[in-house]
């Protein structure tokens, strides 16, 4: 709060309070003052002091207002003192409330609101009895601030090394408050935020002028940015910055009641939507990335038809072929005649291999299916999200905000709280594998720790790409002696290959063996194990979309 401001409120509130009695005194948060002034007309008002660094503030409420719950005594010297004046020192921010009293010496509390400490201190012959927020034991010096009101002056103290124009004129003259600066600078037809090396002072003393002169005959302005409160003012922008409103007030009381209100709920405003914007914008980005991805891979071409034209291609010409090769050369009947190379099992026959590629085909369908599915769902909210953030953003006022809050709570709970989505806190994916089985892998080393040691029990089956580091795949059983059927063993083992360092080879070799053989290495990071007993299983890796 800048002084003629500040100067200003002191002869409204001398004329107001002179003669009130200090009721009470408290705090209802842990840099708020509040005063009960009486005066002998009966009425009662509360002067209220935020000793914020980041917010000082100082302003009148009508009536008492200390709430019944939440409060502390505080200064307690003060109560039953009678308010002899409200003045300033010359030209330097403190507030300072005289005060009388018929039973000792009389008394004065000084409200510092600048610096990196705000405070308020009650001094008694120049001593500091008391401090609102303590750590004061010296009485405040006050120190007139240099105030040069000829062109001479204001050059004799110009300082060119200052960043931006508005800093020079603010070095220059301390008491124009930096909106006022800034508009003197644009009143000099200059730009506020130019170097002032090659600036002529002179040039912005012709717009440094005219804003002493309305100083000199202070009146009560607050400028706008739509609705938030920019700046509490003496004197009135000429030119203010793109976007901002400059409002009148008849006094410096309400002018500064308005001001205090009206920041204290923009700050609450920009608390609350603060950590929800956050949140969104990532949710919404990792799930739109999600679905994009999820769209890249079902945009490819799915290799169950080539599965299934292979085993027609074994099945129409190759039936006599017996095991023992790895790879056959057919005819393309159902193209364009040319030979094509058919990798095979060599344990299985031409035929048993033909099955082997229905089976293949059939399962890339149904995995396309369960992707497109997922893609879905990714797709949508994402899309919910983005609305979500929108309509977010599109507020500008608390109590907007509070009802959208208000009205969308268990949506943003759900990104805001991540044990409100219930598996969005497991450390680990959830996959289908068709009927009742399902695989769980590991999201991050901890999330491998936390599954493999504390998810799964002794014979659920355990899985991971052989030689790499990838995640820890698990496959609960229903009891011990429950078989796996070979095609969930096969999905799951796909997975194991997709979540690891060889997922872009064709074919990774993927461990198999049940939990019981799995142990942690003992002083390792989370995550590194020994396997004692294990199976591979050589295997395509899952491709998310379907292959």
């Amino acid at each position: 709060m800048d002084f003629t401001t500040l100067h200003a409120l002191a002869h409204e509130w001398d004329a107001r309070w002179r003669g009130a009695t200090v009721t009470d005194a408290w705090t209802q948060g842990a840099d708020e003052l509040s005063l009960a002034l009486a005066a002998p007309t009966g009425e009662t008002d509360t002067l209220r002091v935020l000793c914020d660094p980041a917010l000082a503030l100082v302003w009148r409420q009508p009536g008492e207002s200390r709430k019944k719950t939440n409060t502390a005594d505080v200064l307690p010297a003060l109560v039953g003192r009678e308010v002899a004046g409200v003045r300033t020192p010359e030209r330097d921010r403190f507030l300072i409330l005289d005060l009388a009293s018929a039973e000792g010496p009389d008394a004065a509390l000084w409200v510092r609101l600048f610096g990196p400490r705000p405070n308020a201190m009650l001094l008694s012959d120049e001593t500091v009895v008391d401090a609102f927020l303590g750590g004061d034991a010296e009485p405040p010096r006050t120190r007139p601030a240099p105030h040069p009101t000829t062109a001479e002056d204001f050059r004799q103290r110009w300082r060119a090394e200052r960043k931006t124009l508005e800093q020079a004129v603010r070095a220059a003259v301390p008491l124009i408050p930096p909106a006022l600066a800034a508009d003197a600078v644009r009143r000099a037809g200059l730009d506020p935020t130019a170097p002032p090396a090659e600036v002529d002072p002179l040039a912005v003393w012709e717009g440094v002028a005219p804003v002493l002169r309305a100083m000199e005959r202070p009146s009560a302005h607050v400028a706008w940015r739509g609705p938030t409160p920019e700046a509490l003012l003496p004197a009135p922008l000429a030119v203010p910055p793109d976007g901002w409103r400059v409002e009148a007030f008849a006094g410096f009381d309400e002018a500064a009641s308005v001001f205090a209100k009206r920041s204290l709920a923009s700050r609450r405003y920009r608390e609350l939507y603060a950590p929800v914007e956050k949140a969104l914008a990532r949710a919404h980005g990792k799930r739109r990335r999600s679905a994009d991805a999820m769209l890249e891979e079902l945009s490819q071409p799915s290799r169950a038809d080539r599965y299934e034209a292979w085993g027609h291609l074994l099945m129409a010409q190759a039936t006599a072929e017996g095991p023992g090769r790895e790879s056959i050369e057919l005819a393309d009947i159902l193209g364009d005649g040319e030979p094509v190379t058919i990798p095979l099992d060599p344990a299985l026959s031409a035929v048993e291999n033909a099955q082997r590629y229905y089976d293949k085909a059939r399962r890339t369908r149904r995995s396309r299916d369960e992707a497109e599915s997922r893609w879905e769902a990714a797709a949508s909210e994402a899309e919910a999200l983005a609305d979500l953030l929108a309509r977010l953003r599109a507020t500008d006022a608390l109590p907007d905000l509070r009802q959208l809050l208000e009205a969308e709570a268990e949506a943003i709970a759900q990104v805001t709280q991540p044990g409100a989505r219930g598996g969005e806190s497991e450390p680990f994916h959830r996959f289908p594998l068709g009927g009742e089985w399902e695989a769980l892998v590991g999201k991050h080393a901890r999330g491998n720790a936390h599954l493999t040691t504390r998810v799964a029990s002794p014979h659920d089956l355990w899985l991971h790409a052989r030689g790499v580091p990838g995640s820890h795949v698990v496959v609960k059983k229903s009891g011990r002696d429950t078989v796996v059927p070979p095609p969930v063993v096969e999905r799951a083992a796909r997975l194991a290959a997709r979540f690891s360092k060889a997922k872009t080879q064709s074919l990774v070799p993927v461990q198999v063996t049940e939990r019981k053989y799995v142990r942690p290495v003992k002083g390792g990071p989370p995550g590194l194990v020994r396997v004692d007993r294990e199976d591979v299983l050589l295997v395509e890796p899952d491709r998310g979309g379907g292959e």
